[in-house]
């Protein structure tokens, strides 16, 4: 399995969209096999998603997401991790370990129900659809 991180200063990147260089590591039963860092070509999205998926990810574990670019990368066939954070070596363990979920590891104002992504455009949705039926009172 290949897992992608973008990554800055050694920590994921807190958004996905901008940053400059992608860790892209091999697990097997595990365990880290390799570990490739690649600079990320600063394009416009569509490209963005081809470079990524060109790298045969399996997963990607990021900070921030735009929905664009999730979704593209998803057609691909890349399982999207979003709203994480941390050390990129305790990331790439803790998945490894199948406990990312763990709460150190979140965004913060990311909470256990909203992890996924879809959760949290459902509450930002929910909420304009509050303002839209307050104003319509």
């Amino acid at each position: 399995m290949k897992i992608a991180i973008p990554i800055w200063n050694g920590r994921v990147s807190p958004v996905m969209d901008t940053a400059r260089q992608l860790l892209i590591a091999e697990i097997d039963d595990g365990l880290e096999v390799s570990r490739t860092v690649v600079d990320i070509p600063q394009t416009n999205i569509s490209h963005l998603a081809n470079f990524i998926s060109g790298h045969r990810i399996d997963t990607l574990i990021c900070g921030a997401i735009s929905h664009q670019l999730e979704q593209m990368l998803a057609a691909s066939g890349i399982r999207i991790n979003p709203w994480f954070r941390g050390n990129v070596d305790k990331v790439i363990a803790a998945h490894s370990a199948g406990i990312l979920q763990d709460d150190n590891f979140l965004l913060p104002g990311c909470g256990r129900g909203r992890r996924r992504g879809r959760g949290g455009r459902r509450g930002r949705h929910a909420k304009l659809g509050w303002r839209k039926r307050f104003k319509e009172e």
